[in-house]
């Protein structure tokens, strides 16, 4: 015999599994099974339109006969030199804008005054969440009841100051200002618990030595609170912004398609529906880029907000 074969180790037995993982590798293959007719369900109910979308985007057609020949770029070029297009991106973004600023100043406003200890905090809570579950017809037909010329409550109000009736429907800078203040009367509830969460999850240490260091309650609040639920604000900007674009709702029930509101949403369902659903598709595509965008900012934002 050699001296390897003295010296050589005895071959080592094959580790068995242990009853541990064998368990959680089933539980695992058993979760993957379960979720996976679920995965495929909704990947083909969201993909396959996405996709089809795309495609409708480069062709020529109508909803009757969506397909009637490729027209390569010719859809993107028809939105892109279209003023009407340019118009919805105009008040696209002044909705957007004015709606996330109005609804984060009244969510914060009121965040802040209900992390207090006040008389009927619990029911102000709950009264603040209705126009949120309330449904969007019964609320768009309220407002727009309110929002008459001249009968609307709104207008009534006004007349006891003798201020002359304003025609929310008949003008484009009012029907934008409607437009906005009902968007954000529906959207503040979120704002208000997102951010009441924000405020309660928060170290009353830094504030307490604020309050020692001589801080009146601006400074505490925009030195100490501000910086700490930031980067939820921030999260929160992003998202409410995504939603104000993807909104057809609110401006269509509230002014019945009026060309002085009318939104992206409501540009590419009407160009898709009643002209041509090429240049429909071509806009709906466009406006994903753009929802694309800010989902990808906010997917930064939280990933940076959750390394804090």
């Amino acid at each position: 015999m050699t001296a390897e074969a003295v010296t050589a180790s005895p071959p080592k037995k094959a580790k068995r599994p242990k009853s541990g993982d064998m368990q959680t590798r089933r539980d695992r293959w058993l979760s993957i099974n379960l979720a996976v007719p679920t995965i495929l369900l909704l990947g083909f109910a969201q993909v396959y339109p996405l996709i089809q979308g795309i495609l409708y985007s480069f062709q020529k057609g109508k909803t009757t006969k969506p397909s009637q020949g490729w027209v390569g770029l010719q859809n993107y070029s028809r939105v892109l030199h279209d003023a009407e297009f340019w118009e919805a991106v105009k008040f696209t973004a002044i909705f957007s804008v004015g709606g996330v600023a109005l609804s984060y100043l009244i969510g914060l406003g009121l965040a802040l005054l209900l992390s207090r200890d006040i008389p009927m905090r619990g029911l102000l809570r709950v009264g603040f969440i209705i126009p949120w579950v309330l449904p969007s017809i019964v609320a768009m037909t309220a407002w727009r009841w309110m929002l008459q010329d001249e009968r609307g409550a709104v207008n009534l109000v006004l007349g006891w100051f003798n201020i002359d009736p304003i025609g929310f429907f008949n003008n484009g800078k009012w029907a934008a200002v409607a437009a906005i203040m009902v968007k954000a009367w529906r959207s503040f509830p979120f704002m208000l618990v997102s951010l009441m969460a924000t405020l309660q999850s928060l170290d009353d240490v830094l504030d307490e030595a604020a309050v020692i260091d001589g801080a009146n309650k601006w400074q505490r609040f925009w030195h100490v609170t501000f910086p700490q639920i930031l980067p939820m604000s921030a999260i929160l900007w992003v998202l409410m912004m995504i939603w104000c674009v993807n909104d057809y709702e609110t401006p269509f029930l509230l002014t019945l398609g009026s060309k002085y509101t009318r939104n992206l949403m409501i540009y590419t369902f009407n160009e898709s529906i009643y002209h041509n659903l090429g240049t429909g598709s071509a806009s709906a595509v466009l406006t994903l880029i753009v929802l694309g965008v800010l989902a990808y900012f906010m997917l930064k934002l939280q990933k940076k907000a959750s390394d804090q």
